[in-house]
């Protein structure tokens, strides 16, 4: 019998499930369907619980919208218009992107090569409004190994910068160079260089591009090279930044994306994460072709960044800003139809390289925020973002902590006592066609092993597996 009934909130917290990838309640919060999967019902709840979702953005700083019926970009699109209704649809990037179409707000995340890697970074960050939030969808899975979208906490990687380093870049800060060619280069492992100014900027009008960047508040450009149609900007930045609801330091610049050892840095990461040979080809090749270009050569990378006074931020100071990143970093497998929403001013994303050209990752993201200004959002508001105490649900039942706080039109829980205990019995009945169902996806993979002695299935772990897949985490202790 399906416990929802006619009396209740048809789009209160008690629709869903509320969980996390691991014990330690680490981004992403993960929402999923309790009863009802469809594409009608999620938008209409992300609409309804709109502030209670903001809240968990911000506390969390990245929710995870799964198991919900989004099937193509235009699906994905009004899911995340429910969310946020005041989508954007300038982007002043480096990566190359693409319109989905039908839609406005829909692009594809990267059109780089499936195998490069893109370091962490918050979106835009190098300009003076990137966007307050970003949305990820998933239309198709890596089949195989990597194809993450990564998240790392940037609040931890400030603390966890050596303090040495830390007072340099707040003293000489991060200077950008940032040069577009007219038309962008195809075989480069320099991601910034494949995108051309006349793309970015949608003319081929230096005189209209001028406009555009004023308008903006951007640095001014100018025209080099022989036919004097090569865009070029230079500019110093803070590198670190406050957030701008809850004041808390922020590790808020692109060097790490844009520094010339990264690429070739990434990929050793990745192969040490996944064991893929193939990676480690594609490193050899990499470092090579890197060190001759950059290393030798002194080529500059499209968008280079040094410190403020133009003195390059050395090998050995990049690395310690990778480890502190790397630290925190968090990975889980992508699946179909997933939303992704990340808090652009804390937490960070970056993709993991793959060989499956299949995948397809979509974006959008909100309207920009200047990130030298407060948002008010009042004291109130920011304590029932990371309230933790309890409160009950009915008689003998208490919510999980992260349920604590919602809107008045989303009540903690509309069951009574006896359907609430009804609720927990008919979860338990269901235990053991729960391992018999898992006893059927074991005996199709050979990351899975069943425990017929116990009823219940052991995922081995890999490293690209989310940490849900641990054999003991607190889902599969509850099915036990």
């Amino acid at each position: 019998m399906n416990p929802h009934h006619e009396g209740s909130s048809r789009y209160g917290l008690d629709e869903v499930n509320i969980s996390f990838l691991d014990k330690n309640k680490t981004a992403p919060l993960i929402i999923s369907p309790r009863w009802n999967d469809t594409l009608e019902f999620i938008c209409v709840w992300l609409e309804t619980n709109r502030s209670w979702v903001e809240n968990q953005i911000l506390r969390y700083g990245a929710v995870l919208v799964r198991g919900f019926q989004v099937d193509s970009a235009s699906d994905f699109e009004r899911a995340t218009l429910s969310l946020q209704p005041a989508l954007s649809d300038t982007y002043r990037g480096t990566s190359p992107r693409s319109l989905k179409d039908p839609t406005k707000y829909a692009f594809s995340a990267a059109d780089a090569p499936v195998n490069y890697p893109i370091a962490q970074h918050l979106e835009m960050s190098f300009l003076k409004a990137p966007p307050r939030q970003l949305y990820f969808g998933c239309l198709k899975a890596s089949r195989c190994t990597g194809g993450e979208t990564a998240l790392c906490d940037f609040r931890k990687v400030f603390q966890d910068l050596p303090s040495e380093l830390r007072k340099k870049l707040a003293s000489q800060k991060i200077k950008y160079t940032r040069k577009h060619q007219k038309v962008g280069e195809k075989y480069t492992f320099d991601v910034g260089a494949m995108l051309g100014w006349p793309k970015l900027f949608g003319t081929s009008d230096p005189r209209e591009v001028d406009s555009i960047c004023l308008a903006e508040d951007a640095p001014k450009p100018r025209w080099v090279g022989p036919n004097k149609d090569v865009f070029l900007q230079e500019w110093v930045d803070e590198p670190f930044q406050k957030h701008p609801e809850t004041g808390e330091d922020v590790w808020f610049n692109h060097s790490q994306v844009f520094h010339w050892t990264t690429f070739p840095a990434e990929m050793w990461y990745s192969f040490c994460r996944i064991r893929d040979w193939r990676l480690l080809i594609h490193f050899i090749v990499v470092t090579v072709f890197t060190v001759i270009k950059y290393g030798i050569l002194r080529c500059k990378m499209a968008l280079n960044t040094t410190f403020g006074d133009g003195s390059p931020i050395t090998f050995k100071e990049m690395n310690q800003i990778r480890a502190a990143i790397h630290k925190n970093m968090v990975f889980s497998r992508w699946e179909k139809g997933d939303i992704m929403c990340i808090d652009n001013f804390s937490t960070s994303h970056g993709r993991q390289p793959t060989t499956d050209k299949g995948r397809t990752v979509i974006v959008a993201w909100s309207q920009p925020h200047d990130k030298r200004q407060p948002i008010e959002r009042g004291p109130e508001s920011i304590r029932k973002a990371f309230a933790v105490e309890f409160q009950p649900v009915s008689k003998g039942v208490e919510a999980p902590p992260d349920l604590v706080e919602s809107p008045d039109v989303s009540p903690f829980s509309t069951l009574t006592n006896e359907e609430a205990i009804n609720l927990q019995e008919s979860m338990a009945a269901n235990k053991m066609i729960l391992g018999h169902k898992l006893a059927a996806v074991a005996a199709s993979s050979k990351n899975i092993r069943f425990n017929s002695e116990k009823g219940i299935s052991h995922h081995t772990r890999i490293p690209s597996c989310p940490e849900l897949l641990h054999r003991d985490s607190d889902f599969w202790k509850a099915v036990q």
